[in-house]
């Protein structure tokens, strides 16, 4: 951004530091509120309430036509926000009724007869969401982080508490749900009340050009996050009609550490990146310094992150969640590592938005879906350990993919795109070199081993960025020291 006093990078890490932040505190409540439900309810009550919150997450993927997304991208004005809004409201109203009537045949579709109840519940959730995308799509466009980042907080809290209290009332299952339904409220809500002021309430203000750009670029976004939803979460459908509810009960657990600990980071840099990437996609050499810098940092942590969590799979899952959950282990092991490999096609989407071409997203993720469902269909005949490696395997493909459009796209040479993901290579096997260490002495009890594992994993990747990248290590350092002027402002 130009004229954002520190350039690009100072208003990048502000905004990280301050969703980052959020993403910290809202992830805290989350795992605490994961780890106490575990041990109340079962992995058949955890598979029924996934199968619901994917089936949401599809529709609220669309529940706003793009047009938030929209809102970043176009050139800011009264008319666009409102014309947004118009489309949010009748989108959002109309699917959120679809969803809470077309329930009892969903139930019947997966012959999970309780699901039905779930859906309707979060069929509210739908409506929030699509109601809150427009406030929140304003202050991500006008770099309000340190603004935004109360609202994720405040959902955590509200689902955490709620999702407890009905637990321990024996509500099982519709307690996650309903949760969950007060969490998208309680965030629609929080945003709103952050852009009261700026508010575009009069949604009988708009004009067909205002909604026909808003529409044009929305729609095809919100195509891509559709695939890219499906992408993300048709593992859990695979597993749930084949496998069963409490087959994706242990499935789900599995992937709550990597989607709470790395993936979630992503989504998260994503809001950041993305109106960062819109700020200079006419200037192309700093565009494609950034979106380097991006992909250095986020498959540095990514890949450590994700080796790290493998490692001490079978540590954390039956210290953390309870011996009934010791189906999940192997499970995690490879989801980790999936996340990992995630980590290294990170960024690619949002470049594609910025520069004004998303359907570069669809078309891609429209070849991914296509080889990824015959692969997990064919893997879920051996249970939620071949779904798992599945899913490794076919993220650590396409997320090369994706780079190689990314760097043809941007005029990125591949020894530039290379030096940017060597140092995530370099530190992950030094956290396997790590762990692999501790595991060969004596065992000194699950939190003990936990512990030095990290502390040694930790050590080592400072030890390789110290002396094996110690340009990559002082700009992190710089940035680090940076942290405190960035909370401040």
């Amino acid at each position: 951004m130009t004229n954002v006093a520190g350039g690009l990078a100072r208003v990048g890490f502000r905004g990280a530091v301050w969703q980052g932040l959020a993403l910290v505190g809202g992830k805290a409540i989350v795992l605490i509120t994961t780890i106490v439900l575990a041990r109340l309810l079962s992995p058949e009550q955890y598979g029924l309430v996934a199968v619901a919150l994917v089936l949401m997450a599809y529709v609220e993927t669309v529940a706003d036509a793009g047009v938030a997304q929209a809102l970043v991208y176009l050139p800011a004005s009264g008319v666009a926000a409102r014309s947004a809004l118009l489309v949010s409201v009748v989108l959002g109203t109309s699917l959120a009724l679809l969803t809470f009537f077309s329930a009892p045949w969903i139930a019947g579709l997966f012959q999970l007869p309780d699901v039905g109840p779930l859906v309707q519940v979060l069929s509210i959730a739908v409506l929030a969401t699509s109601l809150g995308a427009v406030p929140e799509a304003l202050l991500r466009r006008d770099l309000l982080f340190r603004r935004l980042a109360v609202a994720p907080i405040i959902r955590a809290l509200v689902t955490g508490v709620l999702s407890l209290v009905l637990a321990f009332a024996g509500y099982g299952a519709f307690s996650l749900a309903a949760g969950t339904a007060a969490g998208a409220v309680a965030y629609a809500a929080t945003c709103w009340w952050l852009v009261r002021k700026g508010a575009p309430w009069q949604i009988w203000r708009v004009a067909k050009d205002a909604l026909r750009a808003n529409l044009k670029f929305g729609v095809p976004v919100a195509g891509s996050n559709l695939l890219a939803r499906l992408i993300f979460d048709i593992d859990y459908v695979i597993i749930g009609v084949i496998l069963g509810a409490q087959a994706l009960g242990y499935y789900t657990l599995a992937f709550r550490l990597p989607e709470a600990l790395i993936i979630n980071v992503f989504f998260v840099l994503s809001t950041v990146l993305f109106p960062l990437y819109t700020q200079v996609q006419h200037q192309p050499e700093r565009l494609r310094d950034g979106y380097l810098k991006g992909v250095r940092v986020q498959s540095l942590y990514g890949m450590t992150a994700g080796v790290g969590l493998a490692v001490l799979a079978p540590i954390l899952v039956p210290l953390v969640f309870g011996g009934q959950w010791s189906e999940s282990v192997i499970p995690l092991v490879f989801l980790a590592l999936y996340a990992a490999a995630r980590s290294l096609g990170a960024g690619a989407n949002d470049v594609y938005k910025a520069i004004g071409r998303p359907g570069i997203s669809i078309t891609f993720s429209l070849i991914r879906l296509a080889v990824l469902v015959p692969v997990l269909l064919v893997a879920a005949q051996w249970g939620i350990i071949a779904v798992a490696c599945a899913q490794m395997a076919t993220a650590l493909l396409f997320a090369v993919g994706m780079q190689t459009v990314a760097a043809r796209v941007l005029h990125i040479g591949p020894k530039a795109m290379l030096r940017a993901v060597l140092p995530a290579f370099a530190c992950s096997l030094a956290v396997a070199g790590a762990g692999s260490i501790i595991f060969l002495q004596l065992y000194l009890g699950a939190p003990l081993t936990a512990a030095l594992v990290f502390v040694t994993a930790i050590a080592a990747v400072y030890s390789v960025l110290r002396f094996g990248f110690p340009t990559l290590h002082n700009e992190l350092l710089h940035l680090v020291r940076r942290r405190q002027d960035a909370t401040a402002e």
